[in-house]
């Protein structure tokens, strides 16, 4: 595993110094979790936010007890996936692994996750730490927790209200990897050409992963390209295979940019009877095959990106590909409950891209289907909900012979109903009701016991999408994971 000397906490002077804040800090931070626990709420951020009024340091001073040190996962979309799966091969590989499970993603998030396991006494038993980062928040995150490496998934446009544009997400994830500490390592996806250009800071190994599968004819069709012209010259980007928006084999046909030869490939991938994949991974002249469970394209990219992270921590591929196949879904993300006999799929959508991949994947499944989009315009969800006019909902309209129930809830469910009448769905056909959990319960009732409902909700109806399965009786939160 990683060497990390460096990181092991110092005593002395300075260590009592930092226990005169931390102390208390920790303190009100575990007993603010206890608290929100018994109200039923996650404590995913105000205890964070409550202590770093005590001890603004605090983070840096718990993440100096991982003699392992930190990975953190950036970008746009799979950032919760990856992290489930690096900390899955970390914990496959005997490490005590430290992670955010719920998705909280910010300062304050990531705070209270290692106030969590901190010990009373403001130290922390553990070899490593896994945390997935926002991206506007990961500069700060990286210069708070010194991370031994960073994974970057991809980017895309995301929340407008908070960033804009790509070029706003690439200067911030710029920003973070010069913060990062030297001796590092950096994994990025080579089939985004929005990331390669990123410059590698002074001392840091970069690591690359990208797909090597054919791909469908109809890919060159595919709506939500973000990226269309070539970040050196301008000119339009051409590709080879287009996997899915801007991810691809890319060149430009007015200069030498290129799409660079990946460290880590997959190379075959199988889909088995029972949904699953049979992948075949390629890195430094050898290859590995092992079955992986979730489906979509987008989630081999979450393969890669974890797998090469292994190789740069130093793990042997035979125990990265032992976790691959007992990998299961993360939080929110292709989570499968079952309730009499009737299955239940929830997804998470959160910009145009993901929702486009989350529908193609989810409506090739050849059961009856039921259909809940759930959308919140809460600051965690992003408060201009304009995205979901990007999103090809039109595939709804064309999967409506195996769609016995459609229905939309959240505090946009107006917008969504409107939005789904423009895609070309009977608007007095869709039911429409703001309260998650009285939506839930009318979904599930009017499917049928072979159907599968599939639930789409953005981050905050998620997080009460959860609640109410989890008073079902179905799944357990997260913490208890």
């Amino acid at each position: 595993m990683i060497a990390n000397s460096q990181r092991k906490f110092k005593g002395g002077l300075k260590n009592r110094l930092f226990k005169i804040r931390s102390l208390p800090a920790v303190w009100i931070g575990k007993l603010l979790i206890i608290l929100t626990r018994i109200l039923g709420r996650g404590g995913t951020t105000l205890p964070g936010r409550a202590a770093r009024l005590v001890d603004p340091h605090l983070s840096s001073h718990l993440a100096k007890y991982l003699r392992e040190g930190i990975i953190t996962v950036t970008g746009t979309n799979g950032k919760t996936t990856t992290a489930s799966l690096i900390g899955a091969i970390f914990e496959k590989h005997g490490l005590h692994c430290i992670r955010n499970r719920s998705g909280s993603n910010m300062i304050w998030g990531i705070a209270s996750t290692l106030i969590e396991k901190a010990t009373w006494f403001a130290s922390l038993h553990g070899d490593c730490a896994v945390m997935e980062v926002d991206e506007g928040a990961f500069p700060g995150v990286v210069g708070e927790i010194k991370p031994r490496g960073t994974v970057i998934t991809n980017i895309f446009r995301d929340q407008l209200d908070r960033y804009g544009e790509l070029d706003h997400i690439r200067e911030s994830i710029s920003r973070g990897l010069q913060a990062q500490p030297e001796n590092g390592f950096e994994v990025i996806n080579a089939d985004d050409p929005t990331l390669v250009t990123l410059e590698t800071a002074e001392g840091k190994k970069r690591w690359t992963f990208g797909l090597e599968i054919d791909t469908p004819a109809d890919n060159f069709l595919n709506t939500g390209c973000d990226l269309k012209m070539c970040p050196r010259c301008a000119s339009n980007l051409n590709y080879s295979r287009l996997y899915y928006a801007h991810l691809g084999h890319y060149y430009c046909p007015e200069c030498d940019f290129k799409r660079p030869q990946p460290d880590v490939t997959i190379t075959k991938r199988i889909i088995n009877p029972d949904g699953s994949s049979l992948l075949s991974i390629t890195f430094a002249d050898q290859s590995i095959e092992f079955s992986f469970i979730l489906p979509g394209i987008y989630n081999l990219y979450n393969v890669l990106a974890a797998f090469t992270t292994a190789l740069a921590a130093g793990i042997p591929p035979s125990i990265t590909g032992e976790a691959m196949e007992k990998a299961a879904p993360s939080f929110g993300r292709m989570e499968q409950f079952t309730l009499n006999g009737k299955k239940i799929i929830m997804a998470l959508i959160k910009n145009p891209v993901g929702a486009n991949q989350v529908l193609r994947t989810l409506l090739s499944e050849k059961e009856n289907l039921g259909l809940l989009v759930a959308i919140n315009d809460k600051i965690a969800d992003g408060t201009d909900v304009s995205w979901l006019w990007d999103v090809d909902f039109e595939q709804i309209a064309d999967a409506q012979n195996r769609l016995a129930y459609v229905a939309v809830s959240g505090l946009r469910a107006w917008d969504m109903a409107v939005r789904l009448k423009y895609a070309g769905l009977d608007s007095s056909r869709i039911p429409v009701e703001e309260d998650t959990a009285r939506a839930l319960s009318t979904a599930i009732q009017n499917i049928s016991p072979d159907s599968t409902l599939l639930i789409l909700p953005s981050y905050t109806a998620m997080l009460e999408m959860r609640r109410h399965l989890n008073k079902m009786g179905l799944g357990r939160p997260y913490w208890e994971d």
